[in-house]
């Protein structure tokens, strides 16, 4: 018996639920600053709002995906993935590259709540050129996680 096993596919959509959150935020996020790229910062309380949700929704996620990796580690990757028969070793290194991005993601978010907490994009613009570039990495990232995730998930649906 492996840890949460009986719990996996409730597991599972709930962490596609809250990747739905994190997506859609982090989404609407990234119009509300690129209103500032034009001189527009009346949503400025907005952006700081969905910064909170994606953080934190990315820390659920995060959570989720820890509880569901020891079921996934024997059942998917071992016993699908990994079986020489199948040719998906690929997928592995696919689901391992995936995975240390997901690290680097979370210092990436710590950093750009930080930096958002510490300006207001009207009044110190020059910390923009920080914010911007920073929070495009992290939604490209977060988009690269979630179309790697659900194609990794359709080479084998379940156990």
């Amino acid at each position: 018996m492996v840890f949460l096993e009986n719990w996996f596919g409730l597991l599972l959509i709930f962490h596609l639920l809250v990747t739905f959150v994190l997506v859609g935020s982090m989404t609407h996020q990234m119009f509300v600053v690129r209103d500032y790229l034009r001189g527009k910062f009346g949503r400025q309380k907005r952006d700081f709002y969905y910064l909170k949700v994606v953080l934190w929704s990315y820390l659920i996620c995060y959570v989720i995906g820890a509880l569901i990796y020891p079921a996934f580690r024997i059942h998917m990757r071992h016993e699908y993935f990994d079986v020489a028969a199948n040719n998906l070793g690929w997928a592995t290194g696919l689901f391992e590259v995936k995975e240390h991005w997901g690290a680097v993601l979370m210092a990436l978010l710590l950093a750009l709540y930080c930096l958002r907490r510490s300006f207001q994009p009207s009044e110190d613009k020059a910390k923009l050129y920080f914010y911007l570039p920073m929070l495009l990495v992290v939604n490209l990232t977060v988009w690269y996680k979630v179309i790697v995730g659900v194609y990794l998930t359709s080479l084998k649906g379940s156990w």
